[in-house]
């Protein structure tokens, strides 16, 4: 992130919003070092919406941030495991996806995210999916 100054590190639910949305915004398999990285939501961008895509959207939503936890936690075990001190502080750190809802209007599907951090903290992450009708 851009700050005063220059460059800025984000820290807690602005870093996992970031994250999020860089993950679902990047095609999927696009990172060869991290092959389940990424999301297949860009292929919905400019298709019709038909009576499964809403599913598809969320299910494909839960996935991308199942895949974010389970990277969480093997750095955090790397970490452990070279005896270095975490990379990550409680807020930082995705406990568990508690909800996804999503909403069909017209040409857009709304899909809300709620998370708890390891800090017991509580995240929404909204996004947009814009399809054409």
């Amino acid at each position: 992130m851009i700050g005063p100054g220059g460059f800025k590190t984000i820290t807690g639910s602005a870093k996992i919003r970031q994250d999020l949305a860089l993950a679902l915004g990047e095609p999927y398999g696009n990172d060869h070092f991290h092959p389940t990285w990424g999301s297949v939501v860009p292929n919905y961008v400019g298709r019709p919406i038909l009576p499964d895509t809403e599913l598809l959207v969320r299910s494909e939503v839960s996935r991308v941030v199942q895949v974010y936890i389970d990277l969480q936690n093997a750095q955090i075990a790397d970490d452990s495991l070279l005896g270095n001190r975490s990379r990550y502080t409680t807020s930082d750190v995705v406990a568990k996806l508690t909800d996804i809802t999503s909403q069909v209007s017209l040409d857009k599907i709304y899909v809300k995210v709620s998370l708890v951090t390891q800090a017991y903290e509580t995240l929404t992450v909204s996004r947009t999916v814009t399809t054409t009708s």
